[in-house]
């Protein structure tokens, strides 16, 4: 399955109730495995206030419809990058 990278940096709204972190990841992990998808790790990054969350996803569809859910709450704006393994680019730009 295809893996991205999502950077989520909490909002205004979402720094306000920072103490229910734990519960609102909690929520976005089931709505991601609701769409098919699957955390693979999650970090908070200290310097930036962001978290950085690997996950895979059954294809584009799956990982932007998790990601409008997600973003219905107004608790964090996001960024998302696929993520290609290395030896896959490798193989394509040694062809």
């Amino acid at each position: 399955m295809p893996v991205y990278a999502s950077y989520l940096k909490l909002t205004s709204e979402g720094n306000r109730d920072i103490a229910k972190s734990r519960e609102r990841f909690e929520l976005g992990k089931k709505n991601v495995e609701e769409h098919g998808g699957k955390i693979l790790s999650a970090y908070y990054i200290v310097s930036r206030g962001e978290y950085l969350i690997l996950s895979e996803f059954p294809d584009e569809e799956a990982r932007v419809k998790s990601m409008l859910k997600t973003l219905e709450h107004g608790t964090v704006s996001y960024e998302v990058f696929k993520a290609l393994p290395v030896d896959d680019f490798f193989s394509i730009v040694e062809k």
